[in-house]
């Protein structure tokens, strides 16, 4: 049976851009806190995109219904760019894809949008349509663990993965301090994902070798993303990074052992930037140098956490700045919801 492999990745960004600080002032009215200042700043970002071009949105307190059309009206477009780029970089069409995956926890609908973007591309009518709906920021990899089963059943199969997530349609007013951490953290931002067997050439495509899921249940409170009246309220307790910094240390090495590898055998390490904190910590359980840690910290910088799709733009920061060679492993970890972890092994 052939390798899956990455044939394609492009990644999606609304058009507005808002520098932290910049946006804190915006959200001032709304917040009425003193420590907002400090949290926004804690985050380490410099910079965040919306699909709104200012907080104007928030002054009427719109409902969850307003949230949500928005939510549709915006990510329809913006995913069908991503997707076309994706397919491109392919060589492919709309009608070679097999199944299509998407990912979101920000918006919901139904028929949802993997229908509704399949009648947009012109995908064929036997497609196959799988729709990941609130798992968290984990899921971008749970969508490639998807492609991979798909694979398996039918090796010829061309897989999408899209993982769209508008996180600025749902912040909360208030100083709740759960709710000051969602609106200084999130960002929107959307990926594509061709997933295929692997050509005898592949070049610089990452090779899927290997996957694996963790849950501890007894954190299942810890991060949750609840339905509310005025859009999803976030909740993530602090003791999170530290909980994540005692998991890794021994379930990587498990997961890596399964491939006969070691940590010292990975060279490139793509770790979901959940939060500045989460890095800090998972890092130094790994015993990770600064330089393994900075495609992570790149993307939390310039785009926040963009949820299942931030794992995307870590990969892609992987393939287009750190260059890898052919015989590289690389290691992706995403973190969300019911403390799950997901982990994903890639070698070019």
């Amino acid at each position: 049976m052939p390798t899956a492999a990455i044939l394609s990745l492009a990644t999606g960004l609304p058009n507005h851009r808002h520098q932290q600080m910049a946006l804190l002032e915006q959200c001032a009215p709304y917040i009425n806190s003193h420590r907002a200042k400090a949290v926004y700043a804690a985050a380490e970002i410099e910079t965040r995109y919306s699909v709104l071009a200012s907080t104007d949105f928030f002054a009427g307190r719109p409902g969850t219904q307003a949230r949500n059309q928005l939510y549709l009206a915006a990510a329809r477009p913006l995913a069908a760019d991503t997707i076309r780029r994706a397919l491109a970089a392919a060589n492919l069409t709309a009608t070679d894809i097999d199944h299509f995956i998407v990912v979101s926890c920000t918006g919901f609908d139904t028929p949802g949008l993997e229908v509704r973007l399949a009648g947009d591309l012109g995908m064929r009518s036997d497609l196959r349509r799988s729709a990941l709906i609130g798992m968290g920021c984990q899921a971008g990899l749970t969508g490639l663990d998807r492609a991979l089963l798909e694979l398996a059943a039918r090796p010829d199969s061309r897989v999408l993965v899209l993982a769209v997530e508008l996180c600025t349609l749902h912040f909360q007013p208030g100083s709740k301090l759960d709710d000051l951490v969602a609106g200084a953290l999130f960002g929107d931002g959307l990926a594509a994902a061709v997933v295929g067997a692997a050509p005898a050439q592949a070049g610089r495509l990452p090779r899927l070798l290997e996957t694996m899921s963790f849950n501890d249940y007894e954190g299942q409170e810890l991060m949750g993303f609840h339905l509310s009246d005025t859009g999803y309220q976030i909740h993530l307790a602090t003791r999170v990074p530290k909980i994540l910094g005692r998991i890794v240390p021994e379930l990587v090495p498990q997961f890596l052992s399964r491939a006969g590898l070691n940590l010292g055998d990975i060279r490139f390490w793509g770790i979901h930037p959940g939060g500045a904190k989460i890095l800090d910590y998972v890092g130094e359980a790994l015993q990770l140098k600064p330089e393994q840690l900075r495609f992570s910290r790149h993307v939390l910088r310039h785009y926040g956490n963009l949820s299942s799709a931030t794992i995307f733009f870590v990969l892609n920061e992987i393939i287009q700045q750190g260059q890898p060679q052919a015989g590289d492993y690389g290691l992706l970890l995403t973190f969300g919801p019911g403390m799950t972890i997901e982990l994903c092994l890639a070698q070019w």
